[in-house]
């Protein structure tokens, strides 16, 4: 599985302020506003879709590669106006904590040029939909990187950097350490029935570490989302070459539920979670059986995505040029929520409330109801509720939590050493929940 989301209090504050803007700008509209820039996964343009950043090896894997391993980062992404944009993408340095580096110049980390074109684009063939789909390998000729730490990659159109269009975190790493987790289901009583806890062992053999605890940063992801990130905890307790962190109750996380699944990879055949389909001249409609909420349901396991989602077509083998788009309308039966807004998140969303995922309450039907324009695949999504009020998400609301989920977690481990200008990743561990 690929992701819960899990808001700890001191996050609470900057991600109310995110869901705030997400309605300025995460809708296809025609009066287009300067996005202010964000370092995080984000869609600026609501007439950009299908986005995913990943290995080359696999689409669903998370954007952290080795340096100097070889690996590429791809990133892929389809235009629905159609029009042969000129995309331009530029590399950043970042910090620890997704500021940018600002005492390294893009010549300390970058050999080339640290702002290119996007020249590989490929116009959609025999699709209802129009669109182009653009891609963008990294490393390549044009931009090698050569240090570790945290990246932003910016996308933005006619080489006006104002104009963004996309940007996506990613991570270089180098193993000059060694991370060691584990999981435990958490002994807290409050959280002993809906969360999952771990304990972690940073190895640093031969590495001298004047100051270890302010040395060495741990993040730690929960299905590579950074929004739910547990950082800044301080080591338990320290010896020779060795430092631990067995913080009971607080590297902690809700487990939340199985991914809900969608099959849409042909749009001839229905999918086992299509009720009804409709086609026509200009486009297809793919009526889903309802949902209902899993709030207080018992622990169901299936296979899924943890939140990621594929491009494919069982209609079209070429799925990136000819796979088709489909009005996909999500129904969740259930009362209407006072108090907050629902919509319908997953990968494919970034997890954020853009407003094309916005729900609207249908009172005869007594169920939200959401028309998402998707593109053949398989997803992973969930419903979140945002308060009205606060700006506050939360996906318990209707998904509900359980310890044992299975969720992937990340574990990297960031190292500055003394006189440095710049925060090296030297550990990357993943480790699956699964406590079944």
């Amino acid at each position: 599985m690929i992701f819960k989301i899990h808001f700890l209090p001191k996050f609470i504050f900057s991600l109310a302020l995110l869901l705030a803007s997400c309605s300025l700008f995460g809708q296809y509209q025609d009066d287009y506003v300067i996005p202010e820039f964000k370092n995080i996964d984000y869609n600026y343009r609501g007439f950009i879709s299908s986005v995913r950043f990943a290995t080359s090896e696999s689409e669903i894997d998370y954007p952290i590669i080795q340096l100097n391993s070889g690996s590429h980062l791809l990133l892929e992404f389809d235009d629905l106006e159609a029009d042969n944009k000129n995309y331009t993408y530029k590399v950043i340095h970042c910090n620890y904590d997704w500021t940018p580096s600002e005492d390294i110049a893009p010549m300390d980390y970058i050999d080339g040029f640290q702002e290119n074109r996007i020249y590989e684009s490929t116009n959609s063939f025999g699709t209802r939909t129009e669109y182009i789909h653009y891609q963008i390998k990294i490393p390549n000729d044009d931009i090698k990187i050569t240090k570790s730490g945290n990246y932003i990659l910016k996308v933005y159109i006619d080489g006006e950097e104002e104009d963004l269009a996309i940007t996506r975190r990613f991570v270089i790493y180098e193993p000059m350490m060694k991370a060691v987790p584990h999981v435990r289901r958490s002994a807290v009583p409050p959280y002993s029935r809906s969360h999952q806890e771990f304990s972690l062992k940073v190895e640093h053999v031969g590495i001298y570490l004047p100051n270890p605890a302010k040395d060495i940063k741990v993040a730690i992801l929960q299905n590579g989302r950074w929004d739910n990130a547990i950082t800044n905890i301080n080591p338990t307790f320290i010896k020779n070459e060795e430092m631990n962190y067995d913080l009971q109750g607080q590297i902690i996380f809700p487990g939340f539920r199985e991914f809900r699944p969608l099959d849409i990879r042909s749009f001839r055949h229905r999918g086992p979670q299509v009720e009804t389909m409709e086609q026509n001249d200009d486009n297809f409609q793919l009526y889903l059986f309802n949902d209902i909420p899993r709030t207080h349901a018992p622990y169901l396991f299936t296979n899924d995505l943890n939140g990621k989602f594929i491009v494919s077509s069982y209609d079209n083998p070429a799925a990136n040029e000819r796979g088709e788009y489909g009005h996909v309308h999500f129904n969740l039966e259930t009362p209407k929520l006072s108090d907050s807004d629902v919509y319908v998140v997953g990968g494919f969303s970034d997890f954020l409330p853009y407003l094309r995922y916005k729900m609207t309450y249908n009172e005869e039907k007594e169920a939200y109801t959401s028309n998402c324009l998707l593109k053949n695949g398989f997803y992973d999504y969930m419903y979140l509720a945002v308060n009205k009020e606060t700006g506050k998400p939360d996906l318990q609301a209707l998904e509900g939590s359980v310890f044992e989920s299975e969720n992937n977690y990340v574990f990297l481990v960031y190292y500055r050493k003394y006189g440095s200008r710049y925060d090296q990743v030297v550990a990357y561990s993943k480790i699956s929940s699964s406590m079944r």
